[in-house]
């Protein structure tokens, strides 16, 4: 047993709010799913290498077409439609906790959450960026 040691921050890591910084508009959203910092493949005959990786994130449904007219460049496009996005996480008092650079990062996917007449639910968008590398900062 460790003594001495004082317990970790714990609501240092609690993210209260999460913006995505794209071409300099800060897009509000709901949920970040699968941010990887790092992933590695083994090569054959030893070693490591990088390989791309996946980060969907989900905002309420809006006027605003950034997702949508993002995720059409790419389908006409293809990787030359990556762009170097931020993700922000905010604490409650509004402070950033964490600054996650995405570097080459282009939409494979975008889906709208389920459409159900007479819900009260949000209606979401996700969309789904893959990126070639990752900077905490």
């Amino acid at each position: 047993m460790l003594r001495g040691m004082p317990l970790p921050d714990q609501d240092s890591a609690v993210g209260h709010s999460f913006v995505l910084e794209l071409d300099g508009q800060a897009i509000r959203l709901l949920e970040v799913q699968n941010l990887v910092l790092s992933i590695f493949g083994l090569k054959p005959g030893g070693g490591t290498t990088a390989r791309a990786r996946a980060v969907t994130l989900v905002r309420p449904l809006t006027r605003d077409p950034t997702f949508a007219d993002w995720a059409h460049q790419s389908k006409t496009q293809g990787v030359a439609a990556g762009r170097r996005p931020t993700v922000v996480v905010f604490a409650a008092d509004g402070s950033p906790v964490a600054r996650y650079h995405l570097e080459n990062a282009w939409p494979s996917r975008l889906d709208i959450g389920s459409l159900t007449r007479g819900d009260d639910t949000v209606v979401v968008e996700r969309l789904t960026l893959t990126y070639d590398d990752v900077e905490a900062g």
